[in-house]
């Protein structure tokens, strides 16, 4: 499997995601939910921001220029989706870029227990996407609790689709 078919894969469900999320009123999107980030909101941001993170600060070495954000900044959908999608320009940006040196680089986690928590790029990007579906799970859950069904693309039947079963 390829790296980049993993974080394609990641935008195609944020996107499923969005639009879940367009369904329903701004209310519901924001409202308190006990989640790890409290809001439907909270949690996209989260998840979108774990990714930008990751790409535009961390690998590059650039982790002290990191801002957190404010998500009380987001009023709508609309500036949930321009985020997201300046997220996944850069990204795809970036993994064109992708090659064996590359993935085998060696980077710092900032935030690891210990200063020198040395990981390669290859697992700090199989991380990145891997801590996103863990929140996409949360979606799941408050989009059940609300009696909608929430979005389900297979990682096999997106691969299948896009011709690299």
């Amino acid at each position: 499997m390829k790296l980049n078919d993993l974080i394609e894969y990641n935008h195609v469900v944020r996107g499923l995601y969005l639009d879940a999320m367009n369904k329903i009123t701004w209310g519901q999107v924001v409202e308190p939910r006990g989640l790890s980030f409290d809001s439907m909101r909270n949690v996209f941001l989260h998840l979108t921001h774990v990714e930008d993170r990751w790409i535009n600060y961390i690998i590059p070495g650039r982790f002290k220029e990191w801002l957190d954000l404010d998500f009380e900044t987001f009023k709508d959908i609309e500036s949930l989706q321009k985020y997201a999608l300046q997220v996944k320009s850069k990204t795809e940006i970036y993994i064109k870029t992708l090659s064996i040196n590359e993935l085998s680089r060696q980077i710092a986690v900032p935030w690891a227990d210990k200063p020198s928590t040395i990981i390669s790029v290859k697992t700090a990007l199989t991380h990145m996407v891997m801590e996103d579906m863990i929140h996409y799970g949360e979606l799941s859950a408050a989009l059940w609790q609300m009696g909608i069904e929430a979005p389900y693309l297979g990682f096999w039947k997106h691969q299948y689709q896009t011709g690299k079963p």
